[in-house]
C-alpha cells in the first residue's frame, strides 16, 4: 500500500473543500452585490419624480362663442371648438421640447424643432419649424415677420412665445445649442455615418466656409463635416475670384434642408445610445454643460434618462416639417414659408399635442399671406 496516498487524498479533500468554500463566498458576495443594485435602482426610480408641467389655461366662461372660419372649407370650426369654459386636460407623461440653434454669423434661430415626449408610450416626435416660418409679431420696438427672427430680438424666451402662439400648445422645455456641441459630439463618439441626399458645393471664402459633398452614403464623417452638411443652404458657382452666383441647393431635390438636419440628428442620437458610446457618458457631460442651455433641472433629465432606457430608436421615431410654401411674400418680405393649416394641425394633433382632446384651429395662430 502507498503511504503517501492517504495524505494525497487528504490534500485533494482540503482543496475540494477550499474551493466550494470559494464558490459560496463568490455567490454570497454576487447576491449582495444584486441586491444593492436592485434597491439602488428601486430607490433610485422611487425618488426620480415626474416633471411637473404647466397646467392647461382655462377659456373664460364670456368667450365669444366660436364661429366657423370661411377660409377653412374642410374644417367647421363652430363645430370642433371645444365648447365655452371647457378646461382642457393633458396627457399622462407627456412632454413637449422646444430645440434651437443660433446662427453664427447674424444670431437668428438656424435650425427649429419642436419634440415630443410620449413616456408611457415610448414615442418621441420630432417636428421641423422652418427658420423663414411666417409670423407677425413685435418685440419691444422691433417687429419681424420670420420666425428666426424671434431668437435674435428676445431669446429663447420669444422664440417659445411664439411657437407656442403659433401651435395652440404649451412648450415645457426648451434646449438651445451652440453649432460647436455638434462637433464635439460627433468627434466623442467617432464619428457617423449618414446619406447625403443632395449634392453639395458652396464655398463663401469671407466665412472660411467650403462645403463640398457628393450625394450619397459617407461613412465616419467627423462633427466638422457634420456641422458644414447641416448648415448647407445654397450652392455657388464661381466665375472668377469676384464674381458668382448662389441658388437653392435642394432646388427640385424633393427634400429640404430641415429633413436633412432632422436626418443628422436621428444619426448622432442613433450613436450616442450606441453601447460604444455610453462609456464616454462624462465626456458628452461636459461637452453639453459647456454648449447647451436649458430650462430641464438635473433631476428632470435623470428622470428623462431613466424612462429613455426602455426606448427603441427605430419604432419609437417619428419626424416631420410642417408643411407649406416658401415662396410667400408678406408685407415686403420674401421667401417667408407660409402654413398648411389643415395639414399642419394634423400634425399638431397626431404627433405634438399634450392634450387629451384635439388642438382646434382657433387655438393656433398660422398667419396667411392672403
Amino acid at each position: 500500500m502507498d503511504p503517501l496516498a492517504g495524505k494525497r487524498s487528504r490534500r485533494k479533500k482540503k482543496k475540494a473543500n477550499a474551493g466550494r468554500r470559494a464558490m459560496k463566498l463568490f455567490y454570497r458576495t454576487l447576491v449582495i452585490i444584486s441586491a444593492v443594485i436592485v434597491t439602488t435602482f428601486v430607490v433610485w426610480n422611487l425618488t426620480i419624480r415626474p416633471p411637473a408641467v404647466e397646467a392647461p389655461p382655462i377659456p373664460t366662461q364670456d368667450a365669444k362663442p366660436p364661429v366657423d372660419d370661411p377660409d377653412t372649407p374642410d374644417i367647421d370650426e363652430s363645430q370642433t371648438t371645444p365648447a365655452v369654459g371647457q378646461t382642457l386636460n393633458r396627457k399622462d407623461r407627456y412632454y413637449t421640447f422646444l430645440l434651437a440653434a443660433g446662427d453664427q454669423v447674424s444670431g437668428n434661430a438656424d435650425t427649429i424643432m419642436i419634440a415630443s415626449y410620449d413616456v408611457p408610450n415610448q414615442k418621441v416626435s420630432l417636428v421641423s419649424i422652418p427658420r423663414d416660418t411666417l409670423v407677425d409679431r413685435t418685440h419691444g420696438k422691433n417687429h419681424y415677420y420670420k420666425i428666426n427672427g424671434a431668437y435674435a430680438f428676445g431669446g429663447i424666451d420669444e422664440l417659445k412665445e411664439a411657437v407656442t402662439e403659433m401651435l395652440g400648445i404649451p412648450i415645457d422645455f426648451y434646449v438651445t445649442v451652440d453649432l460647436k456641441a455638434f462637433v464635439e459630439v460627433v468627434d466623442a463618439v467617432g464619428g457617423v455615418d449618414f446619406y447625403v441626399p443632395i449634392d453639395m458645393n458652396y464655398d463663401a471664402p469671407d466665412q472660411d466656409l467650403h462645403i463640398h459633398y457628393n450625394q450619397g452614403q459617407h461613412t465616419g464623417l467627423t462633427g466638422q463635416q457634420v456641422l458644414e452638411i447641416a448648415r448647407c443652404r445654397k450652392n455657388s458657382v464661381w466665375y472668377d475670384a469676384v464674381n458668382y452666383d448662389v441658388y437653392d441647393a435642394y432646388a427640385g431635390s424633393g427634400t429640404n434642408r430641415e429633413e436633412t438636419q432632422r436626418g443628422l440628428m436621428v444619426a448622432i442620437a442613433k450613436k450616442l445610445l450606441s453601447w460604444g458610446s455610453l462609456t464616454k457618458i462624462n465626456s458628452f457631460v461636459d461637452i453639453l454643460q459647456r454648449n447647451v442651455k436649458t430650462n430641464l433641472s438635473g433631476t428632470d433629465m435623470a428622470y428623462f434618462a431613466s424612462q429613455a432606457v426602455a426606448f427603441k430608436m427605430d419604432t419609437g421615431m417619428s419626424t416631420a416639417i410642417f408643411p407649406g410654401a416658401g415662396d410667400v411674400t408678406y408685407k415686403g418680405n420674401k421667401w417667408c414659408w407660409e402654413y398648411d393649416r389643415e395639414a399642419s394641425l394634423e400634425i399638431i394633433n397626431t404627433m405634438l399635442n399634450p392634450y387629451t382632446t384635439d388642438v382646434t384651429p382657433d387655438m393656433t395662430h398660422m398667419v396667411q399671406a392672403n
